[in-house]
């Protein structure tokens, strides 16, 4: 008997992973079908519009997938195979506040989404709903295998895994390696490694999502770390191989981080940070654009429905296309029901696979299936002083956690002061000052918070006070009002080192 595949998508909505999702699953879908899709978003509208986009992908490209949309997960979840989840909490009407509240204090980031006071309340938003959906899934398909992508990766599958530890959760990151990139090629070339064949490299790499480091990489059973190194200088100098600040990285510490720069920046304030951001320091951006990401969207909206409306069939099946890239979730489905041990970058509790970070902690390593279950590999402690970093963060998973869950301001006020992104300007009241504004503008999604939740009067009173109206434009939001103690400015990072 045929076996039929159940796949619920939380978090269907999503314009940057609906589409890139839905074909990973056309694809699965030529090996292990007939499938059940279920997509489902807490926005109508959005909601709506994919599941139109997709039933008419499913058509033309001629899928055994019969697809259903709610509003209501419990409706979805009973019996399902995988689930994949990307959610975002107040998308980018509160990314607006994670960005520039912290401005106004002198805390730039570029990214916002994992670490710093944009992470943090990211998080505080997020984990408790990806906690119930996980309690759900628990009552509801405990066998099922959940890929999440949400951020901030870290905190979110902490929570996932805290609350149903049975219920097999992995966390799955589109930072893939940066050795599929052609520029890293051309500076493994630089350093006479012939990368003709990429299977024969073996790597091994760990830390957290958005700060994770390659500790090992042999080509043909030879270390070619020393090659690199003795290359990273030039590569960061001359700017030729992409992403110069993870050259300068290896140049001064030994060791390279495969992920995008603009993220690692964020785990290392002294090289990204009120002083330098704006000269875009090593060609990393200078502040996330939320109001492009609006626009964007609004883009991606638009182009969807003209996919419905004015495109033939045949031009639909060649722009959007089965694939097994891009996301790579349903292609760790094909593999685990393959029972086939292909390594993935996957995210998961540390429990001893890093020793030298804490056991509660969520770590992005190599993973595989075995019989349907996600096995770690076995990483070692990480080299110093990468793994001294890495703690750092890796033990404030776990009060960014606590603070979601129980609403408490100390709980709160902990993470935040825990973090280096906030140690880096080193004043406790700006920074406390700092989480009653971004409680305040971002109360509708903090129900947990809501006895602590100042009243505008209340800011007012502050000596440290951001108006509404200092938040209603570009050019205003992005205006910086309490500025870091400018003798503060020798901890930072400076071209001329």
């Amino acid at each position: 008997m045929t076996k039929k595949y159940k796949i619920v998508y939380i978090g269907a909505g999503s314009f940057r992973f609906a589409i890139p999702c839905a074909l990973n699953i056309l694809d699965f879908a030529k090996t292990f079908h007939p499938i059940e899709l279920w997509l489902v978003d807490i926005d109508a509208t959005s909601l709506a519009l994919m599941a139109t986009v997709i039933r008419h992908l499913i058509q033309v490209h001629n899928k055994d997938i019969t697809l259903y949309s709610t509003t209501d997960r419990k409706t979805a979840l009973p019996d399902a195979d995988y689930i994949l989840i990307s959610i975002s909490v107040g998308i980018q009407a509160s990314e607006w506040i994670d960005i520039h509240i912290p401005l106004k204090f002198g805390i730039p980031q570029n990214t916002g989404d994992t670490v710093g006071p944009g992470g943090i309340f990211r998080g505080l938003r997020t984990v408790p709903v990806i906690v119930d959906i996980l309690k759900d899934i628990e009552e509801l398909c405990p066998s099922a295998t959940v890929i999440n992508y949400t951020n901030p990766m870290g905190t979110t599958m902490l929570g996932a895994l805290q609350a149903a530890p049975k219920v097999q959760s992995i966390g799955l990151c589109h930072e893939f390696f940066y050795i599929r990139d052609k520029q890293f090629t051309n500076f493994l070339k630089r350093c006479d490694i012939n990368t003709a064949t990429k299977k024969r490299f073996r790597i091994l790499y760990g830390g957290l999502n958005h700060f994770a480091w390659i500790t090992e990489i042999e080509y043909d059973n030879e270390d070619i770390y020393p090659k690199m190194r003795e290359k990273a200088g030039l590569a960061y100098k001359t700017r030729k191989y992409g992403r110069p600040y993870n050259y300068y990285i290896l140049d001064k510490f030994g060791y390279f981080t495969y992920v995008e720069d603009r993220h690692v920046t964020e785990f290392l304030p002294e090289y990204y940070n009120y002083f330098n951001h704006w000269q875009k320091p090593f060609g990393i951006t200078k502040l996330r654009d939320v109001h492009f990401i609006q626009y964007e969207r609004k883009f991606v909206y638009s182009f969807i429905n003209l996919l419905q409306t004015r495109l033939s069939n045949g031009i639909l099946k060649l722009l959007l296309r089965p694939t097994e890239g891009g996301e790579k979730a349903l292609m760790m489905a094909k593999h685990k029901e393959k029972n086939m041990p292909k390594h993935h970058v996957c995210n998961v509790l540390n429990n001893g696979t890093i020793p030298s970070l804490p056991a509660n902690c969520v770590i992005e390593i190599p993973c595989y299936f075995k019989n349907g279950r996600i096995q770690s590999t076995k990483i070692g402690p990480l080299p110093s002083p990468i793994n001294d970093w890495v703690k750092i963060h890796a033990r404030n998973q776990q009060l960014v956690v606590n603070a979601a869950l129980s609403g408490d301001l100390d709980d709160l006020k902990k993470a935040l002061l825990a973090d280096p992104m906030n140690q880096f300007i080193e004043d406790e009241d700006k920074i406390e000052s700092m989480m009653m504004h971004m409680l305040y503008y971002q109360k509708q999604w903090l129900p947990r918070f809501a006895e602590s939740i100042p009243t505008y009067h209340d800011l007012k009173q502050s000596i440290f006070f951001i108006s509404s109206a200092e938040l209603s434009t570009v050019k205003l939001a992005r205006r910086e009002k309490y500025i870091p103690n400018s003798k503060l400015k020798q901890k930072a990072w400076h071209q001329t080192r």
